[in-house]
């Protein structure tokens, strides 16, 4: 008996922990939990009652229990992080969603009512963030496969959705990171042929092919700054050579932050490649 308790006090933990640290009671409930399994876990000190008709963790955000006061909760750009998605930039206000739909101080509210979806979400995103911002996001959640491109494609087929489909238009399912994502998209938007994930012969995979000559590799430290990395990158370097591939490695941040720059470089190395 004892071990049951305890099990339905960790999935109860567990289903807070999924909403960001801090839940309504009505979406708990809607799970399966009763007032008991609540009393249970803040005698057991794993959760505690912050507002009315909210539970917390002990680990939980402060800004998201300040949130529970005003009976609301983090959505849209805000949200994205928290669902193992890419976001390309903090949103300046804080997105959330209220039932009541009042102004809450420093958000910007979304009135919601009853509890929200993923694809909810990613619909939030589209009409709150740029194009880039909602390509980011929508294609995250199909390469981490918590939706496919079908799903979206149904959800964003009203006439009200252009935007929506021209996003999911240009989702690639074969994207490897949001560098990669932002770096596909401006190279396109500036009118150049691009393909995702190229496989080069006997050096695997580029992240980016433009104009089928120039492969680029959008560099961060976390795969690239190790021996074992180095390494790796100056065999596939020398097999780019020997396949008559030009390569330009450019960080991270300047794909992300900094995308006139990636396009000067691209600009000039096709230029130089041309005049061969």
């Amino acid at each position: 008996m004892g071990e049951n308790r305890d099990e339905k006090s960790q999935a109860l933990v567990q289903a807070i922990d999924r909403r960001g640290g801090v839940a309504r009671r009505k979406d708990l409930v809607a799970l399966g939990f009763t007032t008991w399994d609540f009393h249970q876990g803040e005698a057991q000190g794993l959760l505690r009652a912050v507002a009315r008709g909210h539970y917390a963790l002990p680990h939980a955000n402060p800004a998201d229990i300040w949130l529970a006061n005003h009976q609301a909760r983090r959505t849209c750009l805000s949200k994205v992080a928290d669902l193992g998605l890419w976001l390309l930039v903090e949103p300046r206000q804080t997105h959330v969603a209220a039932a009541h739909g009042r102004p809450v101080a420093g958000c910007l509210v979304h009135r919601v009512s009853g509890g929200q979806s993923m694809v909810n979400i990613l619909r939030q995103c589209v009409q709150c963030g740029t194009q880039l911002e909602a390509l980011v996001v929508l294609e995250s959640a199909v390469v981490k496969k918590k939706c496919t491109i079908g799903r979206l494609r149904r959800e964003f087929s009203g006439r009200e959705d252009t935007a929506g489909r021209a996003i999911v238009a240009m989702i690639d399912p074969q994207s490897m990171s949001i560098t990669e994502t932002c770096g596909r998209y401006h190279l396109r938007q500036a009118g150049y042929n691009v393909q995702g994930q190229a496989f080069i012969k006997d050096a695997g995979h580029l992240d980016l092919l433009v104009e089928g000559v120039l492969g680029i590799e959008t560099d961060g430290e976390k795969y690239h700054n190790t021996p074992e990395g180095w390494a790796e990158d100056l065999r596939r370097d020398t097999m780019y050579v020997l396949n008559g591939i030009w390569r330009l490695r450019i960080p991270a941040a300047v794909v992300l932050y900094h995308p006139e720059l990636m396009l000067r470089w691209v600009e000039q190395a096709l230029a130089m490649i041309r005049s061969k």
